[in-house]
């Protein structure tokens, strides 16, 4: 296909770039197939006239051993876009040659700083390929890297002794191209300070030559000298001046009689030239000296057809237009007055690089993908049929069937306020509590503080209507009302315009005692407050619901849509208009485990239920799914019962997900093609490896699984089989390959099933926040936050072991129970104390942090013990229960201790590992760590890494190729500006710095890792520095949360569950009792009663 784009391009059948996006779909895939048969006939013409002037009459046979041999060059170019770096390995060996240049002078290894392809790199590198080498237009591939911010390719090349001061024919530095505030940035400007380099000295460099130019023009015009004078090639000063972005220069040479039309040898005229180079204010300074914007270069090209942007080129199609009135009237204004409102881009503009193509895929590639899936399908007899209502999907809601609205509020009561009692014992709150349960007023106040008791039933109490009443004009408590979670949001809401400071609702409790509820009921009335266009953003919150729960909750005993993932959802507020323009989630810690294993009595996630009964018997056929018994990852704790009968519920439950995917911009093909991935998860855990050898190295038992798994995935059934059995190193060009035993590859099948499943959930958060993205609102004005905060609830199991559904999100509630200890109580306590305010007691709330320090303490924490031990290739699990037993026995805290007893309070067998209790805020729970070595492990081998990148599969292919953050989620994608001319890109300094923002850095330690020696590769290096592990997702995910919420005014909303059967109008005093005393309600009530029971800065008090 090389050859056939060389003849395409003779033959004139090109078609300009950006028609081909314009097109809808099907409409370019049928002209692309038009013009493919176009450039066989034309190099099938070629290719005969070619043999006829070579005098060849030998005709070619026809066989089946006939092969089409491409060019090496041409093939390791292809194989570095498409990632395929076992591709590249093997080109390499039979003989490409590394230090080939490509079209404009460009390296291999400029190719892979574009798209990122760090492992080719790194190969080439070895490989002697100069680090430095720059084009024709003197970029270097660290101007790539910086221009495309890829900062492992960044790193990578400062590594190898690249020269960071190397300029472009523009006299910037890799560093001009690097968007202020992302990683690639960072890692330079750290990298220059520690070599002693200084930002002044470097921003001399930069405009060293401009000054040097200025000055000789300056000479020139003293002695008489033209400023029209040409050079060889017919290039004159005004064309230098334009195209390097010298305004002053340019200015200087007009003022003094400069030819603006003037042409050189390949008729561009400085207009031409300043457009193509993304100079703006060199274009709008011509057009207003009357530059004529029509005149063509040799390639029949105007000004506006070269254009590095949509703004220049809309400028200079509107100059265009006035130009040719001014032919027609010479009396007509002049081209651009001095008027023209084109200032308000000009300050911030991103610099402009004409040397990178689009970031995303090319169409070609977009195309071939797409079709491959197609293929797919057909192959498969279809999943369904397409749909023509596709593009009505947009305006489906969720909820299909509506209600006459219903209001049922009770009315104000004394108790509305647990602080206004006279009574504050134990016994008085909860009787109060369970009082107004029984009257089914589940909402109580403690000061600001709102208590919440799940009524586990329906409430008339949430209706548009009822949103309504709440709504205030000073964010007060409406003393006509009882309490209610849209009193607090309305509070929220009014405290984030008087404070200019972000809000957060903390929304805690068990599992199962209404936080997710209360997350929706909190949005629900923000919506309605603040929305422009409040039915659409509310018919969005819903179909985003729709999808986080299919994907993202599974049934547990505690609470049968537990949540199995931290949110944090954040509403974006418009300070001018105080309106609602956008939203964003962000998730941490999914319990991807769940895949794989479900503890006792628990579920798999809801959509693999709701794809098994909700498919037509049709679609599971081609899907090759049963029933629920025939896949390992669903019939591990399902009753017999219910694996042979359906859930009619789920079929509807399918129904409105594909409505809400629908409604995210999935077509009918796309959201089968979901069904496709989540089908193939299911059929890899059912994938068994047998010993055909005394050596237990592992081989695929099922070919034929094999090759229904592969198809699936659109990989290759020998590569699948190959990257599931055995490991394959690559280092310095050398392959070690070593086999695994049966036990290794059963984790590495799991491992890539929780990982495919993984980041198939980031991918859809990563899509729903682009679909809850305003993209009319301007960007200009200030914006605040409102966000709220659901993690899973404290939960206590039989076993309780390494994994989300028990240690990992225990120690995670510890975390998040402290911070509110400190803001609702030492916080508030010292202030009151500060200020001389006299307090009856003083509350001491449970001292916890020992088991902090034993889980999350650096170097001697259980967490850092686990990654050590998880990083050591010989790692067993007596060595790690001897570390934590030396802790225990050498700590003198009674809060964590071993134990001889499981969970159970049976003896635990000696095999078993070691077994320790913690003594929670919420009560005591005995964790085992067997297998948490193992559990801990989160990063795939770099042979599955090779195949999943090759995935002819699009959604699998894009999984797989992007990053990773430090919290274990897909980086989001950066949405470039749609790109004009041949080369040219428009860099966005806002999407990048957005997208950056809030990520933990990768690069912190860049010194270590500059420093680091040995024999270990880069990205082996790489990876130990970033998120390889379970316990450093943890980590990081915790310090993200902790950090918004510090950056926020809090806001607590305490979630009661009133008994453990989930039962409705069923109050069990003691299981509530324990809750209010643990979370510490009575304290609370005495410390906001005797605390500030009005709260005013000094400027709002001195307002007043």
């Amino acid at each position: 296909c090389f050859q056939l784009c060389n003849v395409f391009r003779t033959h004139e059948m090109e078609i300009e770039q950006c028609l081909l996006e314009s097109l809808p779909l099907g409409q370019r895939q049928r002209l692309v197939k038009r013009m493919r048969c176009d450039q066989i006939k034309a190099y099938y013409e070629r290719e005969k006239a070619l043999q006829k002037r070579e005098g060849c009459g030998k005709k070619l046979k026809h066989g089946k051993n006939q092969r089409v041999r491409f060019n090496l060059a041409d093939m390791i170019q292809d194989a570095i876009v498409r990632h395929d770096d076992k591709e590249v390995l093997r080109l390499l060996k039979d003989g490409a040659d590394p230090h080939m240049l490509l079209s404009s002078g460009d390296s291999l290894l400029h190719l892979c700083a574009r798209y990122d392809n760090a492992f080719a790199a790194e190969i080439l590198i070895d490989r002697g390929v100069n680090v430095n080498h720059q084009d024709e237009d003197f970029w270097t591939s660290m101007h790539v890297a910086c221009a495309c911010d890829n900062p492992d390719i960044v790193l990578l090349l400062l590594l190898a002794g690249a020269n960071v001061l190397l300029q472009d024919v523009n006299g910037n530095i890799a560093l001009d191209y690097a968007v202020e505030g992302t990683e690639s940035s960072s890692i330079l400007l750290m990298y220059l300070e520690e070599n002693g380099v200084e930002l002044n000295s470097l921003r001399q460099m930069k405009i060293q030559r401009a000054m040097t130019m200025l000055t000789d023009v300056r000479q020139l015009i003293s002695s008489g000298g033209s400023v029209n004078q040409k050079n060889d090639e017919g290039v004159t000063l005004l064309h230098v001046a334009c195209a390097n972005g010298y305004k002053n220069v340019a200015s200087l040479i007009l003022d003094h009689g400069a030819d603006l039309n003037v042409v050189d040898n390949q008729y561009w005229t400085p207009l031409h030239l300043a457009a193509k180079y993304g100079q703006t204010n060199l274009v709008k300074l011509l057009l207003m000296h009357q530059a004529n914007p029509n005149l063509l270069n040799c390639n029949n090209e105007k000004p506006s057809d070269v254009a590095a942007s949509d703004f220049i080129e809309e400028m200079l199609l509107k100059a265009e237009i006035v130009w040719e009135e001014k032919m027609k009237d010479p009396l007509a204004v002049s081209t651009l007055s001095q008027e023209e409102p084109y200032e308000e881009i000009l300050h911030d503009l991103p610099t402009i690089s004409n040397k990178l193509n689009p970031l995303a895929l090319p169409i070609a590639k977009q195309d071939s993908l797409l079709e491959k899936d197609t293929m797919f399908k057909d192959a498969a007899k279809g999943l369904c049929k397409q749909q023509s209502q596709d593009s009505a999907s947009e305006n489906v809601s969720v909820n299909t069937t509506t209600k006459l609205e219903q209001i049922k509020l009770m009315p104000p009561a004394p108790n509305d306020d647990l602080a206004s009692l006279s009574e504050l014992t134990d016994s008085s709150l909860l009787y109060e509590i369970q009082k107004r349960f029984n009257n089914n007023q589940i909402y109580t106040y403690i000061g600001d503080i709102l208590l919440l008791v799940n009524p586990f039933k329906e409430l008339p109490i949430y209706s548009t209507m009822v949103t309504q009443l709440y709504l205030s004009n000073s964010g007060k408590l409406c003393s006509s009302l009882p309490p209610h979670i849209f009193s607090c949001a309305e509070r929220a809401y009014h405290m984030l315009f008087q404070e200019q400071r972000p809000q957060c609702f903390i929304l805690s409790g068990e599992s199962g005692s209404g936080k997710t509820e209360a997350c929706k009921q909190i949005v629900k009335h923000l919506t309605c407050r603040a929305s422009c266009s409040r039915n659409t953003f509310d018919t969005k919150i819903k179909h985003v619901d729709c999808i986080l729960e299919a994907f993202g909750h599974a049934k547990t005993p505690l609470n049968d849509f537990s949540s199995c993932f931290v949110k944090y959802f954040e509403l974006q507020f418009c300070e001018r208009k105080k309106t609602l323009i956008a939203a964003r989630i962000y998730t941490y810690m999914l319990e991807k485990s769940r895949v794989i294993i479900q503890p006792l009595n628990q579920s798999n996630f809801h959509v693999f239920y709701f794809m098994m009964d909700g498919l037509s018997a049709e679609e599971k056929y081609t899907l090759y799914l049963s029933n629920l018994s025939a896949h390992r990852y669903l019939s591990q704790t399902v009753s017999e019962e219910t694996m042979l009968a359906a859930n009619p519920q789920n079929r509807e439950k399918l129904t409105i997900l594909r409505q809400a995917l629908g409604a995210l911009g999935f077509n009918s093909l796309e959201v089968e093609n979901l069904f496709v991935i989540l089908s193939a998860i299911l059929h890899l855990g059912d994938i068994h490896f047998t010993a055909l050898t005394d050596a237990e190295t592992a081989f695929v038992s099922d070919l034929q699984l094999l090759e229904q798994v592969a198809g699936m995935l659109q990989v290759s059934p020998d590569e699948l089989a190959s990257a599931l059995t055995t490991d394959v190193q690559y280092f310095k060009g050398d392959t070690i390959v070593r086999r695994h035993t049966i036990e290794i590859a059963d984790f590495y099948r799991d491992l890539l099933a929780k990982s495919l499943y993984g980041r198939l959930f980031s991918f859809l958060v990563n899509t729903i926040n682009c679909y809850l993205q305003n993209q009319d609102e301007s960007g200009s004005d200030q914006v605040f936050e409102i966000g709220v905060l659901d993690i899973f609830g404290f939960e206590e199991f039989q076993k309780n072991t390494f994994e989300q559904a028990s240690l990992c999100v225990n120690m995670t509630n510890e975390k998040i129970h402290q911070y509110i200890n400190e803001v609702l109580f030492l916080q508030e306590q010292a202030e009151c104390v500060q200020e001389g305010v006299a307090m009856e007691t003083m509350y001491s709330p449970g001292d916890h942090t020992p088991a902090l320090d034993f889980f999350f303490q650096k170097p001697s924490g259980f967490l850092s013990m686990l990654d050590e031990e998880s990083q050591s290739v010989w790692s067993v699990e007596q060595s790690l229960s001897k570390r934590i037993q030396s802790y225990l026995d050498t700590s003198d805290t009674n809060t964590v201790y071993s134990s001889t007893k499981d969970g159970n309070g049976n003896l635990a067998p000696k095999d078993l590992g070691s077994i320790f209790t913690v003594m929670h805020y919420a009560g005591r729970v005995t964790y085992e760590i067997a297998g948490a070595i193992e559990k801990n492990k989160d990063t795939l081998s770099q042979n599955l890494l090779f195949v999943m990148k090759t995935s002819e599969n699009v959604v699998i292919n894009q999984l797989f190729q992007s990053k990773l953050t430090q919290t274990g989620s897909l980086v989001p994608p950066y949405h470039s500006h749609k790109i004009k001319g041949c080369k040219a890109a428009l860099l966005s300094k806002k999407t990048s710095v957005t997208c950056a923002s809030g990520e933990a850095k990768k690069y912190i330690e860049l010194s270590k890792l500059l420093k680091k020696k040995g024999t270990s590769s880069f990205l082996q290096r790489l990876e130990r520095g970033g998120p390889t592990t379970v316990a450093i997702q943890l980590r990081n995910s915790l310090a993200d949360i902790i950090g918004k919420l510090q950056n926020c005014t809090p806001h607590s909303v305490h979630c009661i569950k009133p008994n453990n059967s989930k039962l409705p109008d069923t109050f069990d005093n003691f299981y509530v009792s324990a809750q209010l005393q643990y979370i510490g309600v009575l304290d609370m009530v005495k410390i906001i009663r005797h605390g500030y029971p009005v709260r005013l800065s000094f400027t709002d008090f001195l307002s007043r």
